[in-house]
C-alpha cells in the first residue's frame, strides 16, 4: 500500500502540472559541461488507473483546495464505474458548486445518467443525500416544479432537515408563495431554533418589504446570539438604510464596546457610517482605533490615508499611504507590485502633489506599470505635474504615447486641450479635441473649448458649448461663473449674467474670483454701489491678483472716487498685469 500512495502522489503532481523537468548536466572528460535533453512527460490516461487510486486521488485533491481536479478524477471514477454511487454524488456537489453553467447541466446529465439499479439500491443517508442533489441540480437548471414536488415529498419524510426546508422556502419565496414559506419556516423554527432558519425569516420579511419585522427578528437573534457579530452588522445595516443613523451607530457602538478587541467588523461599519454623514474627524478615529487591533492592517492605513486626504490634510495622508506602501511587498512571483499596493503609490502620489511638492510625487506615479489600472491615472497625473512646472514639451512627450495606447480615453484628450490653454494654442484646442466629443460627454473638454472660443471671440460658439455643459451639469460653478462673466464682459444678457453668477455663489460663496464676476456685472448694468461693495470683498479675499485691481479702479473711477481708482490701477502694473499699456492710459486718462 506505501507504493501505491507514493505511485498516486506522483500521478497528482503530473497531472495538476507543478511538476518540471529539470535538465540535467554531465561532466564530460575534457570539464565541458553539456546539457541532456528534458525527459518527456507521458500523458496519464485516467481510465487505466485503479478506481482505489482515482478515489483517493479525488480526495487528495479536495484536500489540497483543488476541486477541477478533484472533477476530473471523479469523472474518470464514474465512467469505470456507473453503478457507483458516492462518486457520482460527490461530483455532482462539486459541479453545483462550481457556479458555472456549463457544469451545471453536467450535474444534471450525471444524476438523470445514474442506472436504474445504482439508484434502487440506495437507502438511508445516501438516497435522502441522492434525493437531495437531484433536487438542488433540478432548481439549478430551471426545473422549479419538479424540484418542488421533490422536495415537498422529501421534507414529509425529513421534517428535521433543515437544508431541505430551506431549499423549499427558497421556492415558495421565488413564486412569491410567503404564506407557505412563513409555515415551513415556524415549523422548522419549532422543531429547532436553528440560526440558518431565523436569518432565513429575516431575509423573507425584507424581500416583504417588512422592514419592522425583519428588524424585531434580529433583534430576538441579537439577544439569542450576543456574540455574533454579523446580527449586529445586518440590524445596522437596515437601520442606515432606513434612514436612522443614530440607531445604526448606537448598534455598533454597544458591541464594539462589549467586545472593544475583537468587534474589527463593527468598527469599520461604524466608520463608514460616520464617512457617509461626512463626519470624518470621527471616522478618522474610529479607524486609528481599529488599527492596532488589525496590527497596522494595510487596508486600515489606507483608509486613513484618504480620510486624511479628504480632509486636505495631505501630510497626515501622505504618513499613512507611506506605511500602506511600506506594508505591502512586490509580488514574488514577477516582482511586479500589486493593485492595491498601485492604489497606495497614486495616492501617496496625490498627497504630494496636493501640497504642491510636486518632484516627490512623480517618482510615486512612475512606479505605477502599465499593467495596473491605475496606470493612465498616473501618467496623466504626471502631465499635470509638467504643466504645473511649464514644461510643455515633457508634458506633449507623454501624451503622444498616451494617444498611442489610450486613444479612446477622454483624459488623454482633456489633458491635452489643458496644455494647448497653456500654449496659447487656440484653435490647437478647438481642433484635437473635435473628434474627441464623439467618445462622450466631457465637463473639462467642453469648458476647455469655451475658453478658447473666448480668446478667439468665436463667442455664438462659447454660448452654445456653454449650454450643452450646463444641460447636463446644471450646478457646474465653474461654466457658470465663466459663462456669467463673459456675457458681462460683452455686455450682453446682463440679466441671465447676474442669475448665472450668483448660482455660482450658491455653491462656493466665499469664491473671490466669482465675487469679482459679480461685481462686474453689477458694474455692466450701472449699479456702482453694489458694484464696489462686492469687489472690495473680492480683493480681500485673493489679493494681489492684477486683473481684479484693474477691475476695482473702474468702478472707482465710475463711482466718482478717481484718486482710488488710479492706486488700483498703479497696483495693477506693479502686480505684472499682462495689459499695461492699457492700464497705463487709463491713469493718464482716466474710462474713456
Amino acid at each position: 500500500m506505501r507504493l501505491n500512495i507514493l505511485y498516486m502522489f506522483a500521478l497528482l503532481v503530473l497531472i495538476s502540472g507543478c511538476a518540471s523537468s529539470p535538465k540535467l548536466q554531465q561532466e564530460s572528460p575534457d570539464q565541458h559541461k553539456t546539457v541532456a535533453e528534458p525527459t518527456k512527460q507521458v500523458p496519464i490516461v485516467l481510465d487505466h488507473m485503479d478506481a482505489q487510486f482515482l478515489y483517493l486521488a479525488a480526495q487528495q485533491s479536495l484536500g489540497n483546495n483543488q476541486p477541477v481536479l478533484a472533477m476530473r478524477f471523479f469523472k474518470a471514477l464514474v465512467k469505470k464505474d456507473p453503478e457507483a454511487a458516492e462518486p457520482r454524488l460527490a461530483l455532482v456537489d462539486l459541479l453545483l458548486s462550481s457556479g458555472h453553467g456549463k457544469q451545471i447541466k453536467e450535474a444534471q446529465s450525471f444524476m438523470d445518467a445514474m442506472p436504474e439499479a445504482a439508484v434502487a439500491s440506495l437507502e438511508g443517508e445516501q438516497l435522502s443525500r441522492y434525493e437531495l442533489l437531484y433536487a438542488r441540480s433540478l432548481m439549478a437548471n430551471d426545473h422549479a416544479e419538479k424540484a418542488m414536488l421533490l422536495l415537498e415529498k422529501l421534507l414529509q419524510s425529513h421534517p428535521e432537515n433543515i437544508q431541505v426546508r430551506m431549499l423549499l422556502v427558497r421556492l415558495y419565496a421565488v413564486n412569491k408563495d410567503y404564506t407557505r414559506a412563513h409555515v415551513l419556516l415556524k415549523e422548522g423554527l419549532a422543531l429547532h431554533k436553528d440560526l440558518p432558519l431565523q436569518q432565513m425569516q429575516v431575509q423573507l420579511y425584507l424581500q416583504q418589504g417588512f422592514v419592522k419585522k425583519a428588524d424585531k427578528r434580529l433583534a430576538a437573534m441579537q439577544k439569542e446570539y450576543p456574540e455574533i457579530e454579523n446580527i449586529v452588522l445586518q440590524r445596522s445595516q437596515l437601520a442606515e438604510k432606513q434612514g436612522s443613523f443614530v440607531k445604526a451607530q448606537a448598534l455598533l457602538q454597544l458591541f464594539i464596546d462589549d467586545h472593544p478587541d475583537t468587534a474589527l467588523q463593527s468598527y469599520e461599519m461604524l466608520g463608514g457610517v460616520f464617512v457617509r454623514q461626512d463626519r470624518l474627524d470621527e471616522a478618522v478615529l474610529v479607524y486609528q482605533r481599529l488599527l492596532p487591533l488589525t496590527a497596522g492592517s494595510a487596508d486600515v492605513l489606507m483608509t486613513l490615508g484618504k480620510l486624511y486626504y479628504q480632509q486636505r490634510d495631505y501630510g497626515k495622508a501622505k504618513e499613512y499611504f507611506q506605511q500602506t506602501v511600506a506594508q505591502l511587498t512586490p509580488q514574488k512571483e514577477t516582482g511586479l507590485i500589486s493593485n492595491e499596493q498601485a492604489t497606495a503609490l497614486f495616492y501617496l502620489g496625490a498627497s504630494l502633489e496636493a501640497s504642491h511638492h510636486w518632484q516627490e510625487a512623480v517618482p510615486e506615479y512612475e512606479k505605477i506599470g502599465a499593467k495596473h489600472s491605475l496606470y493612465l491615472d498616473a501618467q496623466l497625473r504626471l502631465v499635470s505635474i509638467d504643466l504645473n512646472q511649464k514644461k510643455f514639451f515633457q508634458a506633449e512627450e507623454r501624451l503622444k504615447k498616451l494617444k498611442a495606447s489610450y486613444g479612446d480615453e477622454l483624459g488623454v484628450y482633456e489633458m491635452l486641450s489643458s496644455l494647448r490653454l497653456q500654449q496659447e494654442r487656440y484653435q490647437d484646442v478647438i481642433t484635437e479635441s473635435e473628434k474627441a466629443l464623439d467618445k462622450g460627454f466631457s465637463q473639462a473638454l467642453l469648458f476647455n473649448r469655451a475658453i478658447a472660443f473666448e480668446h478667439l471671440k468665436a463667442f455664438e460658439k462659447l454660448d452654445a458649448t456653454l449650454d450643452v455643459l450646463l444641460k447636463v451639469k446644471p450646478d457646474d460653478a465653474e461654466a457658470l461663473n465663466f459663462y456669467g462673466y463673459s456675457l458681462a464682459d460683452r455686455g450682453v444678457r446682463l440679466q441671465d449674467a447676474q442669475t448665472m453668477v450668483e448660482e455660482a455663489l450658491k455653491v462656493k460663496p466665499d469664491d473671490g474670483y466669482y465675487l469679482d464676476s459679480l461685481a462686474w456685472v453689477y458694474f455692466k448694468q450701472k449699479a456702482y454701489n453694489k458694484a464696489l461693495k462686492t469687489q472690495l470683498r473680492a480683493v480681500d479675499l485673493i489679493q494681489g491678483d492684477a486683473v481684479m485691481l484693474e477691475h476695482l479702479g473702474d468702478i472707482y473711477w465710475q463711482d466718482k472716487k478717481p484718486e482710488l481708482a488710479r492706486k488700483s490701477w498703479q497696483k495693477a502694473i506693479e502686480l505684472g498685469h499682462k495689459q499695461a499699456e492699457k492700464v497705463k492710459l487709463k491713469i493718464e486718462h482716466g474710462l474713456m
